[in-house]
């Protein structure tokens, strides 16, 4: 087995590890045990080793010795060490790091909500290097486990309410901020860097290929679904950058020139298509329920984006069918542009939505007053509808027709005969 072949010591370490638990009356001891093991994940000395050295090292030439740790530690904060010093597991092997990621994990669950909102920012960032170890070593199982965890924690620790954590409330806010700055880290890295790409050249096996497509497309739902539309005090340049990243994600088929867009793989393609779909689902006013007290400040950040997002898609099928003249355009180009026509006659808007659109004031309050903001989006991409009329493409003329359509609907215009 795996564990078969992990040192005795180290076989013994991680029995040993899931007993430990801080009694009741020294809870305050849950944070420093996590941020021991975490020690183990980052490849950096644990504060216990750090502390004993400093001890033994007293007595020697304070100044040499002070300057010394100084600015090896000054190299860590900034990351400036040696590459060395930021080896995920160093020393330990990977295979031991990944039997500890969900051994620390479930210790992590299982702690005191106060406790664990001190730890959570460092907890995230651990997770965060072990998932980024795809980008080199994407066959490998760490990032995989590293995930699925990433996945468990972000949901929990999304779903915790701010009584949960004690009456310290400036350490709440500044832990908390810590946190949503690290989920932003790590979706922008994991995201946007490993997700829907290429990270080999080497042909993997079609149940890996698939299994890494569904934990892909996990990873995303979750992204969307628990975090974005659950999360309740994110501020709003981390939603910034959360939507950015799905925004990033969604953009891949659209940016490729027309002569290798149709040479993307497909998965690449799904994935795209995939956050483009998360970004309508963001802005949909038919999740704004009582389940999702704060969808509405997530929609008013995305919506801009989506537009201009969909702006582009649409510009780019009327280039590229231009420069085609009578050639077809590949198959991946068009069922982007379909899909998107098709989620913009789907996507009903709130009032708080709509009026975050970039469009004139006096469409607004005429809207406004007609109750008819529902599809206040199209209005904005209505000039480039105008021009999509004319497409060979048969279907993009048929949901064009259904989009003006609506249009004419949400302004009360019809037809004189």
């Amino acid at each position: 087995s795996q564990k078969g072949s992990i040192p005795a010591v180290q076989r013994g370490i991680l029995e040993i590890i899931p007993m430990l638990r801080p009694t009741t009356m020294l809870s305050s001891m849950w944070s420093p045990l996590l941020l021991e093991l975490l020690c183990y994940l980052n490849g950096e000395e644990s504060p216990l080793h750090r502390n004993s050295k400093e001890i033994r090292e007293q007595n020697s030439d304070a100044l040499a010795n002070g300057t010394k740790r100084s600015s090896v530690e000054q190299g860590h904060i900034n990351g400036t060490g040696t590459k060395g010093d930021t080896v995920v597991g160093c020393g330990w092997g990977i295979l031991f790091i990944e039997k500890l990621v969900p051994i620390m994990v479930n210790l992590f669950l299982e702690a005191p909500p106060n406790e664990r909102c001190s730890a959570s920012p460092q907890v995230i960032q651990g997770l965060g290097r072990c998932m980024n170890t795809r980008r080199d070593n994407p066959r490998g199982t760490l990032w995989r486990v590293s995930a699925e965890c990433f996945n468990r924690v972000v949901t929990d620790e999304v779903r915790q309410e701010n009584a949960e954590c004690g009456s310290d409330m400036n350490s709440y806010r500044l832990s908390r901020a810590r946190f949503w700055k690290e989920v932003a880290d790590v979706y922008e890295t994991f995201l946007v860097g490993s997700c829907g790409r290429v990270l080999s050249s080497d042909v993997p096996s079609a149940d890996s290929a698939t299994a890494d497509e569904s934990l892909e497309m996990t990873v995303l739902t979750v992204f969307g679904d628990s975090v974005l539309k659950l999360q309740k005090e994110a501020p709003v340049e981390v939603l910034q950058r959360l939507v950015n990243c799905l925004d990033r994600c969604a953009s891949r088929t659209g940016s490729l020139p027309i002569q290798t867009v149709g040479l993307l793989p497909l998965h690449c393609s799904r994935f795209s298509l995939g956050c483009l779909q998360m970004m309508f689902s963001l802005c949909s006013c038919i999740l704004k329920t009582s389940s999702y007290p704060a969808v509405s400040e997530t929609s008013k950040v995305s919506i801009s984006i989506l537009t201009k997002r969909c702006e582009v898609i649409l510009g780019q099928f009327l280039a590229d069918e231009n420069d085609l003249g009578d050639r077809p355009l590949p198959s991946v180009r068009i069922e982007e542009t379909v899909c998107v026509l098709q989620e913009l006659a789907r996507l009903i808007l709130d009032i708080e939505t709509a009026n975050a659109l970039n469009i004139p004031l006096y469409l607004k309050d005429a809207l406004r007053e007609n109750q008819s903001h529902g599809r206040a989006h199209l209005l904005s991409l209505l000039p480039t509808f105008s021009e999509l009329v004319v497409s060979r493409e048969p279907r993009v003329r048929e949901l064009v027709q259904v989009l003006l359509r609506l249009i004419s609907s949400e302004l009360g215009l019809q037809r004189l005969t």
